[in-house]
């Protein structure tokens, strides 16, 4: 996918020029840049970016600024409307993944919710030691605009929900960790698994883990080869094993098809809520051969049951939708 970043405006956020420094908008390797001496503090301050999407303006982004009580007051964001983070994985980017604006046109579809998609592809394209770092970084500012919003903007805690593919999962939990675990809910999609699994699963102060949120819910969907394979949520979805190949992914590349697939879950669970009951169960082989089957049922996606606790199994067809 392509990297490059539309132009933003300092003083009007919706026209697009650039607010990213030369110096920073100029160099795309972010160890060149630590070298020259930016903190990686500053460095994440200056290239992160949020776009608020509303029912008012679903394809043109307003681009909150973060302490700018201004920008806040001038953008579209209604506090009464439950506030939807969207957080991209390694390697992407938030202006050009199909499968996340298909995430946010399914919410806006629904109802008015403040829909901010998170951009941090300037910080996630490099060595993993440092990608690593970086996340808990951006994690940690997403979660000081969270604390903004609530602080500046009068939104509540409790209708605050981030939602993180990948790497963008544990991303989530940093932010929600910044907050002390006081945001309504997170969801991870297909978290990474690399590095924060294998070669162990990692300490959960360094990655998602059910504190971070008052409900953490987790779809499982590519586990054991790029996503996590552990339960880190409070629930815990494995659809259709939750492993490789999803139902759709017939084709290669299946396994990056399957990583993905736990996005289009989500989305398609916004339109169809009843296509995604999923049985709590201890393993896919128990729920396989029924023993599972007088078990408590909890929705997969944007509709899980908040007091669904443990494991959960169920399989899908690949009639999904795929937009």
């Amino acid at each position: 996918m392509s990297t490059e970043i539309p132009k933003l405006s300092q003083d009007d956020p919706s026209a697009g020029e650039s607010v990213l420094s030369d110096a920073v908008d100029s160099i795309s390797d972010v160890s060149k840049i630590v070298a020259s001496g930016v903190s990686m503090l500053g460095l994440v301050e200056k290239t992160v970016l949020f776009l608020l999407y509303t029912q008012s303006n679903t394809e043109k982004p307003y681009f909150l600024k973060f302490g700018d009580v201004d920008n806040l007051n001038k953008s579209p964001f209604d506090p009464a409307s439950e506030t939807k983070i969207i957080i991209h994985g390694y390697g992407d980017t938030a202006f050009l993944d199909p499968y996340l604006h298909c995430l946010k046109m399914n919410y806006l579809k629904k109802k008015n919710y403040n829909i901010i998609m998170v951009d941090w592809t300037l910080l996630n394209k490099n060595e993993a030691y440092l990608v690593m770092e970086m996340a808990r970084l951006v994690g940690e500012f997403i979660g000081k605009m969270v604390k903004f919003l609530h602080d500046e903007g009068g939104q509540s805690w409790l209708n605050v929900h981030i939602i993180g593919h990948s790497l963008g999962g544990h991303v989530a939990g940093f932010a929600g960790k910044y907050n002390s675990g006081l945001v309504g809910r997170i969801t991870g999609l297909d978290i990474a698994g690399i590095t924060y699994e294998i070669p162990r699963l990692k300490d959960p102060e360094d990655r998602l883990d059910k504190m971070d949120a008052v409900f953490v819910d987790v779809i499982h969907t590519s586990a054991g080869i790029i996503g996590i394979t552990a339960p880190v949520g409070h629930a815990d979805f494995y659809p259709n094993k939750g492993t490789i190949p999803q139902p759709e992914c017939v084709l290669p590349p299946a396994v990056v098809c399957s990583h993905v697939s736990a996005v289009v879950f989500m989305y398609n669970s916004i339109k169809y809520p009843d296509r995604f009951d999923a049985v709590e169960c201890d393993s896919w082989e128990n729920y396989e051969n029924g023993s599972c089957s007088d078990n408590s049922i909890s929705k997969m996606g944007e509709y899980a049951d908040r007091n669904a606790r443990g494991k959960y199994y169920l399989k899908t067809s690949p009639s999904v939708d795929l937009c």
